[in-house]
């Protein structure tokens, strides 16, 4: 008896009965059986692991354990798991079967034995362990198969109903193709997959052809799914589906399409070559830029071509980085059909083969003439202004550098001048940036005609030209130079049907007096051009070392500026306003002042300009209207509650595209409200752009800001726009208040403002009244409110909060 063809099967019998055992062990070696004994749980144990058993016979009840217990060790061991184990027993009650059956026992054999049939059962048992082994075998190899396969395959009825189904390891949605109803334990197929292929079944019934067919079906709606189904016939009432999703070999064709799409309609040329780099396909575009149809193109070899455009030497070597990196990218000269010579950009990639060896070339170009133009272009305005087209201040650098290294070596003398045009920003604000861009132009061009072929005019930005003269002989050249374009630059521009006259100042630097390198030179005529500026403008000055001085004065100046913005140096003052008639307060404005902890009280005359040139302006001018927001709220809780407190709004704040929302932000931050500050603009800010700046005062306005007019009279205001401007207040300029006692103009102006501010109903102060007929002429001629020195001086909070309570005052 074997269970291995050739081989006895070997029995262990498990028994402390030893007439048992000898009994079973020679009953079972005449049939022809293998037999090892043991007599209790230890020596089986040790059998156990020693020899590969084909059965065990195992008495329940052993002397240093139970059967059951061994058995159930046994069957848990790896070498144990499939080992057929009859449990031989007197017990012949349901409980101890039911306990062999519990601990893992394939059958049980019960005492007495009936030791004729006892090999037959052996045997037996041994043929049903090999056809379990058998089919276990063959449900593992058709898991792999299912496994290996990514499909689900059912038996459907003509209704749908799901009779069986089968699905491979990598289908993870096999829910979502089975629906149930009440009262039933059969699935369907859902709505949606059957309506899709209901036809399809019939047809596959009624023909007994089986059926190739795709469709579209997700339960996510967001999510697009394609499947194939292959339906077999299966009898009358069912056929055999065989379903397999191919969302991503859809995606594969339509990739393919898309890149069949791209490869003919690119703009850029594309070309692909076999290993041996001769032309197997071209796009369109590569036709459309080099003239040649895809018949001729077929075969070209590129390595000819290319050699004979490019040189030999550096072909070989692009086709040696291709074929040690795979990929090259570079400029290549190409030939069109008509014989232009055009630079192209090429990406070329190499396709290897199996072995690693090139099969393919793919090489992607465009013609980049245009480019290399506009890449001149871009060099050119590297160096040159974009504006004026005159060369920048690298290049002057370098001419610079040059003239001295020639006069140093000639022993001879260089010059600079550097010109800035007076008051140029009142041009840009009065009649915007278009008009003082064609003026700078205009300027540019008159002094590169006026100057010698071998001098230099630069400009170094905004209105700042420098001219750079190689050779002079003395700073007499220089002096008749700067007279000579000083009067150059003052002729009329009429710039966009508007005569304008502009005048320049000058600084003069010379090498080596005044400097032995360029950015030195630079500096110091920069330098005497600022004190041309300080002794009236429209004038030149020559460098002199005391300059220096005031140079680094004014860049000390600036750096304390940006510090006493941070650590807070600066401090509002409050000029009273008063009405002409009682003489009763009504408001104040609020001037700045910055306390230097060296130089003392700076006025804003001295420090203002130099904020609008660095940029502070902005965080000053918002510093300046938080400070007065949160000082007029505290004064009106206290004893003045219905004080009025009017700020300067500077030209770059009201032109800053927030300004309106940075100014709701600090009047939130302050718990301010609005009608408790007048916004005071001049009318050159208004003037730069007339209907933005309507825009902006009516959202001001709206918010319920009280708006004035400073300097009124002093621009160059339409009456026109004046009646569309949402202000309140026009604020008569000091400088005709000043003169109008003495001048009859100045004081026709003045009544002239008060009756327009009455006709159009809006109220007037006049700033700057000193004298008490300064005050008799304004009170006569119902000018409303007053503000000057005649009443008070700006005063420091404290000290005008004392002013109000001595003069007893009383707010309207």
């Amino acid at each position: 008896m074997t269970n291995v063809p050739g081989k006895p099967s070997l029995v262990m019998v498990v028994d402390d009965d030893e007439a048992a055992r000898l009994m079973m062990a020679a009953t079972l070696e005449n049939a022809g059986f293998e037999v090892i004994t043991a007599a209790d749980c230890e020596q089986a144990r040790a059998v156990f692991e020693q020899y590969d058993l084909d059965i065990i016979l195992l008495d329940v009840l052993l002397p240093d354990g139970d059967g059951f217990s061994l058995c159930a060790e046994f069957l848990a061991t790896q070498r144990g798991r499939d080992l057929p184990i009859a449990m031989v027993t007197g017990l012949d009650d349901i409980e101890s079967i039911s306990h062999a059956y519990e601990s893992g026992a394939t059958d049980f054999i019960t005492k007495p034995v009936s030791w004729g049939a006892l090999p037959h059962r052996i045997q037996y048992i041994l043929r049903a362990s090999d056809a379990l082994i058998d089919l276990s075998v063959s449900e593992s190899k058709t898991r792999a198969l299912l496994s290996a396969i990514p499909d689900m395959i059912m038996r459907v009825q003509r209704d749908g109903k799901v009779v069986d189904m089968q699905v491979g390891t990598y289908v993870y949605d096999m829910d979502e193709w089975i629906i149930y109803k009440e009262d039933e334990s059969s699935g369907y197929l859902p709505p949606g997959i059957f309506a899709a292929i209901e036809n399809s079944i019939v047809k596959v019934i009624v023909e007994n052809e089986m059926q190739l067919i795709e469709f579209q079906w997700s339960q996510d709606i967001n999510r697009v799914r394609y499947w194939e189904a292959r339906i077999l016939p299966r009898n009358a009432e069912e056929v055999l589906m065989v379903v397999r999703e191919i969302t991503n070999r859809k995606k594969q064709d339509t990739q393919l399409r898309l890149w069949a799409k791209v490869f003919e309609g690119s703009n850029e040329a594309i070309i692909i070559t076999d290993g041996n780099l001769n032309i197997v396909s071209v796009n369109r575009a590569y036709q459309t830029i080099m003239g040649y149809s895809e018949q001729e193109s077929m075969g070209v070899d590129l390595k000819a071509t290319g050699a004979r455009l490019n040189t030999h030497s550096f072909f070989r070597n692009v086709v040696s980085i291709l074929k040690e990196q795979g990929h090259w990218q570079g400029e290549f000269l190409n030939q069109r059909k008509n014989g232009e010579i055009f630079p192209s950009w090429y990406s070329i990639s190499l396709v290897p083969n199996a072995e690693g060896k090139p099969e393919n070339f793919i090489a992607i170009f465009n013609d980049i003439t245009e480019y290399k133009e506009s890449r001149a272009q871009i060099d050119f305005l590297a160096n040159h202004d974009n504006l004026t087209g005159l060369p920048n201040r690298i290049v002057l650098n370098d001419r610079l550098e040059m003239a001295i290294t020639t006069a140093s070596r000639q022993r001879k003398k260089a010059g600079i001048l550097f010109i800035d045009l007076d008051r140029f920003k009142n041009v840009n604000d009065s009649l915007g940036h278009s008009v003082g861009d064609q003026l700078l132009k205009e300027a540019a061009k008159r002094l590169s005609e006026a100057v010698r072929s071998d001098d230099t005019v630069s400009r170094l930005g905004g209105d700042e030209f420098v001219v750079l003269t190689p050779s002079i002989k003395d700073e007499t050249t220089l002096a008749d130079l700067a007279i000579h374009l000083s009067h150059v630059l003052q002729e009329a521009y009429n710039v966009g049907g508007i005569s304008l006259h502009i005048t320049p100042s000058v600084g003069i630097a010379i090498y080596p007096d005044d400097g032995d390198n360029a950015n030195t030179l630079i500096k110091n005529a920069d330098a005497a051009m600022y004190l041309a500026k300080e002794k009236g403008r429209n004038n030149y000055q020559f460098y002199t070392p005391f300059l220096n001085a005031r140079t680094l004065d004014r860049l000390k100046l600036e750096s304390d500026l940006r510090l006493a913005l941070e650590e807070g140096g600066f401090e509002l003052h409050y000029q009273p306003q008063v009405f002409a008639k009682s003489k009763k307060l009504w408001g104040a404005e609020a001037l700045i002042r910055w306390r230097h902890p060296e130089r003392g009280l700076i006025s804003p005359a001295d420090f203002i300009p130099l904020a609008e040139e660095t940029g502070l302006i902005i965080p000053l001018g918002n510093w300046v209207f938080a400070e007065a927001a949160r000082q007029v709220t505290a004064w009106r809780k206290e004893a003045l509650p219905d004080l009025v407190v009017s700020v300067n709004i500077s030209a770059v704040q009201f032109r800053k595209e927030n300004f309106v929302a940075t100014i709701k932000e600090i009047m939130k931050a302050e718990s301010a409200v609005a009608h408790s500050l007048e916004l005071e603009v001049t009318e050159t800010i208004l003037m730069h752009d007339m209907e933005s700046s309507i825009n902006t005062l009516n959202e001001l306005k709206e918010i319920g800001f009280r708006i004035a007019i400073d300097d009124f009279g002093t621009g160059y205001s339409s009456l026109n726009y004046l009646r569309r401007l949402p202000v309140n207040v026009l604020k008569i300029d000091q400088s005709f208040v000043r003169e109008m006692a003495i001048e009859r103009a100045s004081l026709a102006i003045v009544e002239s403002i008060i009756a327009l501010a009455h006709s159009l109903e809006k109220e007037t102060i006049a700033e700057g009244v000193e004298t008490q007929t300064e005050l008799d002429l304004l009170s006569e001629r119902n000018c409303r409110l007053i503000q000057g020195y005649y009443f008070s001086k700006p005063l420091p909070p404290k000290v005008f909060e004392a002013w109000a309570s001595e003069n007893k005052h009383s707010l309207q």
